[in-house]
């Protein structure tokens, strides 16, 4: 018996199924068993727009749905053991310290230190030449299997700013970019380095 069955039984025995109480992961079932929004509504004696606020709301979507089934696939395994052979590959390290360099330092407010002002064009070619070098210092240990140098260098710049705010991954260009290359076999974006 599949979720929706089970929580149609549940109905007709008198219990109250709540909206509120729905999980993610119950609504994520009854949709991949492809259950409409308007039956999932009468199940709980709710309205379509409630359903469909929770579900964009946790991202169940059919293009989701897809893209979960495509990752496990074995055609999934095998574009991603590419991807990673791309990037372990070290005649692309030099696009790969720009790429890096733009998503976690160009792109973001030290740019709008530039734009007003507060950088010079040549401070911006230092910084920018500063941390492709740093990054390809760190891409090179990797390359080069040199894992316990790396620890080591970490662990001792680790000691530093202990009192900052803890890192929070922010995974959205991420997705976006990810998303958009296999819905729309590329899109805008290059799906390989050196494209």
């Amino acid at each position: 018996m599949g979720k929706f069955e089970e929580l149609k039984n549940m109905k007709e025995h008198g219990e109250i199924l709540d909206w509120e109480k729905i999980t993610k992961e119950d609504l994520l079932e009854l949709f991949k068993d492809y259950h409409t929004d308007s039956e999932i509504a009468d199940l709980y004696n709710v309205t379509v727009g409630k359903v469909c606020y929770k579900r964009n709301k946790w991202n169940i979507t059919i293009s989701s749905l897809a893209l979960a089934e495509l990752e496990k696939s074995d055609v999934f395994k095998s574009l991603n053991e590419d991807s990673k052979n791309r990037l372990l590959d070290r005649k692309n390290m030099d696009i790969l310290c720009r790429a890096i360099t733009h998503f976690i330092f160009r792109n973001g407010p030290i740019e709008d230190m530039h734009s007003d002002g507060k950088l010079s064009q040549e401070d911006m070619k230092t910084l920018n030449k500063y941390m492709m070098d740093r990054i390809a210092s760190l891409l090179l240990c990797i390359y080069n299997n040199d894992f316990m140098k790396l620890e080591m260098l970490l662990a001792f710049y680790g000691v530093y700013g202990s009192n900052w705010d803890p890192a929070k991954p922010c995974l959205d260009e991420f997705n976006l970019i990810y998303e958009d290359n296999l819905k729309n076999g590329g899109g805008i974006f290059p799906t390989k380095l050196g494209e």
